[in-house]
C-alpha cells in the first residue's frame, strides 16, 4: 500500500499508475486519505461499475427481500436437471 499527496501525484502521475498495478496508491489532501488508484483489467470494468453503482445495489436489496432463497439443489430439481 503506497500512500501520497495529491500534488506528488499529479506532478507524477504515470509513476503512481504503475504502482498501482502493484498495490492500492492512496492519495491525500490535507493530511487525509480522499482516492486510491487501484489497478483494473478491461474484462472487470463492468463488473466494477456494477458493485459500485448505488441504483444497483438498491436493486438487488430489492429483489433479495422480495424472492425467497432456495438450495442448489431445488433449482436443480426446479430445472429437471
Amino acid at each position: 500500500m503506497k500512500i501520497a499527496p495529491m500534488g506528488e501525484v499529479r506532478n507524477n502521475f504515470a509513476k503512481y499508475l504503475e504502482a498501482a498495478e502493484q498495490e492500492p496508491v492512496f492519495v491525500t489532501k490535507n493530511g487525509k486519505i480522499t482516492a486510491v488508484i487501484e489497478h483494473i483489467e478491461d474484462r472487470d470494468i463492468e463488473d466494477y461499475l456494477l458493485q459500485k453503482s448505488p441504483r444497483f445495489r438498491k436493486m438487488l436489496d430489492k429483489v433479495k427481500r422480495e424472492r425467497a432463497s432456495i438450495s442448489l439443489a431445488e433449482y436443480r430439481e426446479s430445472r429437471g436437471i
